[in-house]
This record gives C-alpha cells, structure tokens and sequence, in this order.
C-alpha cells in the first residue's frame, strides 16, 4: 500500500512523491503502467482505463494473428515494408515467387495456425514437382522475411520458417520439348487453329523471351535486312500511385538482351500470317479493340488487342499440353510409350537453344541469339535429348576400329 506525505493509506500501486504529485503505477504482464497528477480522484479513474487499453493492445495483435491469413498480411508486409525498397519492376517477380513456392501451400491458412511441420511439408513437395533448391530457397527468404515482421508487430509469437531445412544442390529438370514433343506441339496448334499459333512458332524460332515476345512491335522488325531488333520487354507490376498492377513496357533486364535475331526457317512466313489474321480480328473487333499509343503496333495481342503477358502464355500453356495429353490418350494406341509435360514460356526458349546446338551452330552465335552474358548461362539452356544419343551412338559405334 502507498502513503502520502503525511503516512496515509492510498490504496494499492498510490503513492505520494516529495513534490506534493500524487502517482499511480500498475504492471500489466511485464508492462509498467506510471502516471502522475496532483488530484488523487483523477489518477484512480484514469489509472483503470489505461490498465485496460493496455490490456487490449496485448491480446489485439494475439486476435489479429488468428484471424488475419498469410496472404493478407504478405500484402500489408510487401506494400510496407518491401515495395518501398525495390527496384522498379522487381515487385511482380517478388509476389510470384512468393504465390509459386509458399503462398499457394499456407496463403488461405491464418498467421497462427502455420507451424514449422507446414513450410516442411511445403519445401517437400515443391522438390516433388521439380523444383530446384535454389528456388524453393528464394522463397522461403521471402516468407521468412514476412513472419519476422508478423513476430515484430506482436501478430504471432514465433516465426515457423525458423529452422527448416532445404537440401542444397537438388535441381530441377528444365523443361524442353524433344522432336517428336515440338512436332506434336506444332501439329496440335495447326490443327487447332489456336489463336497464339504464330506466337508459339515465332518463340521457337527466335528463343526470345516472353517479355520480348509481349513487347516486340512492328517496327523492330527488318523485313528488307530480315533482322528482329530486341530492343524492350513487358512486365506486370504494381503501380504504388493507384495500388493496381499493370503492364509496362520497360527496358530488357541487360545491355545483352539488347540484340539482332535474323529470320530463321519460316520466321517470315509466320509474320505476315500474325499481321494478316490481327488485322482481319481488328477490324472485326472494331471499338472493342484495346490497343492503346502505349501499347500500340505490338506483334502479338490477345484477341481483343491487349499485351500478351507471361500469364497469359502460362495459362494458354497449360491448356494446351492439358489437351496433348487428351490427344495422346483416345487418340492413338495406348501403349504409346510418347507422354507429353506441361510446357511453358521458358521451355520454348529452352528448345530454341537445344535445336540451334542440334543443328551445329556455332557456340559463340547461340550466346549472341539468346542474349546471354556468359556462354555458361548458355549452355545451361541446351539440353541432350534421347534422340541426340541415338544418332551419335550411332555415329560413333566403332570405338574399337582404330
């Protein structure tokens, strides 16, 4: 029990100091409640009030935690705490990193339901579907750095992420389509009809990129030289004046990504077939044709004349090897040993640089067309395909007659 100056009893956590103010001091689980005023009465009314707000502040980020998911708090986490400090137009690749590796395992779960045996789990079955440690370790610095600040902001107690383990060296295959794959892949676009037809052929006679691809206008192209200047790229990013993500036609990621590809094998022939069959559908379109001066005269649009981004391709990628498999399956016999995997962007990139060293080209070119910095990063783009083997077995089966 306090006492004033002159012995009296005050009550409980009361007391009177030397300069005749009164004090009221209480703890709250650790937190030191201290306020100070010459009218006693004052001080016992206000003293409970604080003692509660204080108590509600501690069990509000407990609540908070258990009814807030991870992917709303990696929202607030990025806009707060990451965006500000990235480089313009990194913020997608973050989000996707994020959404392809952790997010679509623990997204929709609350912040303090995710346990350590989940991000475990997770790492698992991402090696399951090929891929590589390097990029299941990518994102789990991501999600890791997210729950430090949920721990920071009093949302949880502890960071699940902490002391899980990422076996170092596994890879993925990279995907590339072999012979007979790309022939299955082409033969299904021209029965098809399917609208990105020309934009699948152009990427695997040319290895660009899907953000070259997406950015490519008319006027890059050289039909009197026959040379495809890449000179842009589209990504899809957040714009932090609206909150919106949106495309955006930006510069390649290097000064190598800068390059001439000349027409190779039907290159020509599949051009003027996209400027014939977009401009029939522009014209059919009419007002609701999208193109805009931003994106205006792009090579390859949508149906309705918007940028074709990587998701769009994904998706249509998806769709596609989805009814390969359909095909495979009641359309020839069943035990057809020839199986088909997903393809997407990237693997047709993959298969451009596969078919170039099938073909003998030279090393040096292969680097220059794909617009790598270093040969390395080029020869992690060629693949050995079992019909490779085949022919040089053959080629070179007698080892023995010297």
């Amino acid at each position: 029990m306090g006492k004033d100056l002159k012995g009296k009893e005050l009550g409980k956590g009361f007391s009177q100091r030397r300069d005749g103010r009164y004090m009221a001091r209480a703890m709250v689980d650790g937190e030191t409640i201290a306020i100070y005023g010459f009218n006693l009465k004052e001080l016992k009314k206000k003293l409970p009030v604080l003692v509660n707000e204080v108590k509600v502040r501690q069990l509000l980020p407990v609540r908070r935690g258990s009814i807030v998911t991870v992917n709303e708090w990696y929202e607030e986490w990025f806009n707060t705490y990451k965006a500000p400090n990235l480089k313009h137009g990194k913020d997608g690749s973050y989000k996707r990193t994020f959404i392809n590796t952790f997010g679509k395992y623990i997204g929709m779960k609350y912040l303090s339901d995710v346990i350590q045996m989940d991000i475990q789990a997770a790492i698992a079955d991402l090696f399951d579907q090929g891929r590589s440690s390097r990029y299941i370790r990518t994102g789990l610095g991501i999600t890791r750095q997210c729950f430090d600040a949920a721990v920071g902001n009093g949302m949880i107690t502890n960071n699940p992420t902490m002391g899980v383990t990422v076996m170092k060296g596994k890879t993925a295959e990279r995907r590339v389509l072999t012979q007979k794959e790309q022939k299955l892949f082409l033969d299904y676009l021209e029965r098809t009809q399917n609208w990105y037809k020309e934009m699948y052929q152009f990427m695997l006679v040319t290895g660009m990129r899907i953000g070259e691809i997406g950015a490519l206008r008319w006027e890059d192209i050289d039909f009197n030289s026959k040379i495809i200047h890449v000179q842009r790229s589209l990504s899809y990013m957040r714009n932090h004046e609206t909150g919106k993500s949106e495309y955006k036609i930006m510069s390649p990621k290097t000064e190598n990504s800068k390059r001439r590809i000349p027409f190779f094998g039907e290159t020509e022939a599949i051009l003027k077939s996209q400027r014939k069959k977009a401009e029939k559908q522009k014209k059919e379109k009419g007002y609701l044709w999208r193109e805009n001066d931003e994106f205006g005269n792009l090579v390859f649009v949508t149906r309705l004349g918007s940028p074709v981004g990587r998701h769009i391709a994904e998706k249509e990628l998806r769709h596609i090897s989805d009814d390969i498999r359909q095909y495979l399956l009641y359309e020839r016999a069943l035990d057809d040993p020839i199986t088909f995997e997903n393809v997407h962007p990237h693997a047709l990139r993959h298969t451009f640089a596969t078919r170039c060293f099938e073909k003998n080209m030279p090393p040096k070119l292969v680097q220059d067309l794909m617009g790598h910095e270093n040969y390395s990063t080029t020869v992690t783009y060629t693949h050995v395909t079992d019909d490779t083997i085949r022919k040089a077995v053959e080629q070179y089966k007698d080892f023995l007659n010297v």
